[in-house]
């Protein structure tokens, strides 16, 4: 059993990311976004504690983010209940640009019904 670790409602979405880390600049698909992070699904990851930029367009909208890698995951693995999981990473955000794009957020998560998952 593992403990939930997530403060923040989020939701399942995709759409393409720029990714640029210490080694590896990226285009890479989201799969999931609430307003302090996102998962994104590669195979090229970074160790937790790398400093990261995304930069993503969602509805109309150019946001570009100062983010920390927390976790990665290398390989595709089986979740608790059975379906699998993509190889990538969960990013946290630090500062969000440009200003107004945090309110966006937390709005467009509201309206596509972000929970806690």
């Amino acid at each position: 059993m593992t403990m939930e670790r997530r403060k923040l409602p989020r939701v399942s979405i995709k759409f393409f990311v720029e990714y640029r880390g210490k080694s590896v600049w990226q285009n890479v698909q989201s799969f999931n976004l609430s307003k302090g992070g996102i998962f994104i699904a590669t195979e090229k990851i970074e160790p937790p504690g790398t400093a990261v930029e995304i930069i993503f367009d969602v509805e109309d909208k150019k946001i570009q983010v100062e983010s920390v890698v927390r976790w990665s995951r290398g390989k595709t693995a089986d979740g608790a209940d059975g379906e699998s999981l993509p190889a990538g990473m969960g990013i946290q955000f630090l500062k969000i640009f440009p200003s107004g794009a945090e309110k966006f957020l937390k709005e467009l998560i509201e309206k596509l019904g972000g929970e806690n998952e």
